[in-house]
């Protein structure tokens, strides 16, 4: 989901090119050798057994790095599509220990550019809607084949919008989208009270299109249906460099076991520029998310949220709730933070998001004052300045394909790209490859600044945003 609107980290973009050339601090530093941390998540105690990891040399016809949606959603539709293809998958930690299994349980159509806002064009906004509706039918289709209950409900999602004065604008978007075919719901404050049990929004747009699921669970049945066709996985086996070539060659592990393939699949999202790709058009960002206790029969009746229906808000910095089957509220978002040299371990203070994520909390439901978080976890999202994920393909010898960069929305778009990038590899035509999201260049403007520019303009917009967001809430 999209947790952060990515303008607020790269207003100081425009400049990136200026400060690049003229500063060799990034270079000198270079980026911080972030260990991976274990998925300390509430989602995690759903973890499967761990695969042996590689011990010895091997070739495969595709090398996938990395164990989350996509590079799982890679190898179940690569053996769909060509079952011969000799497919192996290196992951540095367990599957799933990435964002993937550390989300908010929420489940979107579209690109973040085009959620709930037409980013450009309206026909590109129909037909990414439509892709990725129907991705959630696929998504769903997959659980089914895998024999793993997901807890995946597609009942829809709402967008809250907090700010009055957006309100003119959403009515008017549900108009537009609904002439085009699309079924979007405008709901005013009344109707946004009675679906969701609070008063705190002044309307809401609905997608009937959209849901939740167990991050952890969704990971166990990609897992179970990739090996199954016949994927072979590796766990705890760290990419350490990949030499590129015709036949690319990875280092793997403590002991750099070689791993030789024609082709590689960047699956690796924030972790990306570790390996050395998209240093500059992408960065970490690290929020959180908690889960309560369950919810008794009492509180449940008096917070009022019939519809059980998932919503995030309109906020710079979004809250995103779910109210799960077993009566636990999911709720992350409303903060985020980058560390210096694009750190991969969050070095913040958990105490204060503890405080931060119990008072968004109360401010939605104020009826739930005193219930516990039961778990409370952090993990990093992977965003560029534009908020468009990355799918494509790249590498000297055009033999590195990607799909990463979520922005805080990747459910459906890492299971959808994975089908993308699987569909480029066995020459397969996919209507994504029609959108201007695939293969989408960042351009100057899309230039993330070096450190300390990076770290300086990060924590700068986030301050600003966070401090807008309180003015627009009339100073909570």
């Amino acid at each position: 989901m999209k947790l952060l609107k990515s303008k607020l980290l790269f207003a100081a973009a425009g400049i990136a090119a200026v400060v690049a050339t003229t500063s060799l601090v990034f270079f000198l530093l270079g980026e911080a050798d972030s260990p991976f941390e274990p998925n300390r998540s509430f989602w995690a105690k759903e973890e499967v057994e761990a695969e042996p990891p590689l011990k010895n040399d091997i070739t495969a016809d595709v090398a996938i790095i990395g164990g989350g949606y996509t590079g799982l959603s890679t190898a179940y539709h690569l053996k769909k599509y060509n079952p011969r293809l000799k497919v192996v998958l290196l992951e540095a930690g367990k599957v799933g220990s990435g964002a993937s299994g550390r989300h908010g349980g929420m489940v979107l159509t579209q690109p973040p550019p085009e959620s709930f806002e037409i980013s450009d064009d309206s026909e590109v906004h129909r037909k990414t809607y439509e892709i990725t509706a129907q991705n959630i039918r696929k998504m769903q289709a997959a659980c089914r084949a895998s024999g793993v209950d997901c807890d995946l409900v597609l009942d829809g999602v709402v967008f809250a919008i907090v700010d009055e004065e957006d309100v003119a604008e959403a009515r008017a978007y549900a108009r537009e989208v609904r002439e085009m075919g699309m079924p979007i719901e405008f709901w005013d404050a009344e109707e946004t009270e009675g679906n969701l049990g609070t008063d705190r929004y002044a309307a809401a747009l609905y997608d009937p299109n959209g849901g939740s699921v167990h991050a952890m669970k969704l990971i166990r049945a990609l897992k179970t249906l990739a090996l199954r066709s016949g994927v072979v996985i590796y766990e705890n086996s760290k990419v350490n460099e990949i030499i590129e070539g015709q036949v690319a060659l990875l280092k793997v592990g403590a002991a750099n076991q070689r791993v030789h393939a024609p082709k590689v699949v960047l699956a690796t999202n924030a972790f990306t520029s570790k390996l050395g790709y998209f240093q500059f058009t992408t960065i970490p960002v690290h929020t959180q998310t908690a889960v309560t206790e369950p919810l008794t029969k009492e509180q449940l009746k008096k917070i009022g949220w019939e519809s059980r229906l998932p919503f995030f808000d309109s906020r710079n910095a979004l809250v995103h709730v779910v109210l799960r089957e077993d009566n636990r509220i999911v709720i992350g978002g409303g903060y985020a933070d980058y560390f210096f040299r694009s750190d991969l371990v969050h070095r913040g203070d958990m105490k204060r998001l503890h405080e931060l994520t119990m008072k968004e909390l109360l401010k939605i439901y104020p009826e739930l004052e005193g219930i516990k978080l039961e778990h409370l976890w952090t993990g990093p999202i992977h965003m560029t300045s534009d908020e468009s994920p990355k799918v494509g393909i790249t590498g000297k010898y055009g033999n590195i394909h990607y799909g990463m960069a979520y922005n805080g929305q990747g459910v459906n778009m890492a299971f959808l790209f994975g089908d993308v990038i699987a569909s480029d590899i066995v020459g397969r035509d996919h209507p994504w490859k029609s959108t201007p999201y695939y293969g989408r260049k960042s351009g100057l403007k899309g230039i993330i600044p070096p450190e300390p520019y990076r770290w300086i303009g990060a924590k700068g917009m986030m301050y600003y945003y966070e401090n807008e967001d309180r003015r627009n809430e009339g100073a909570e």
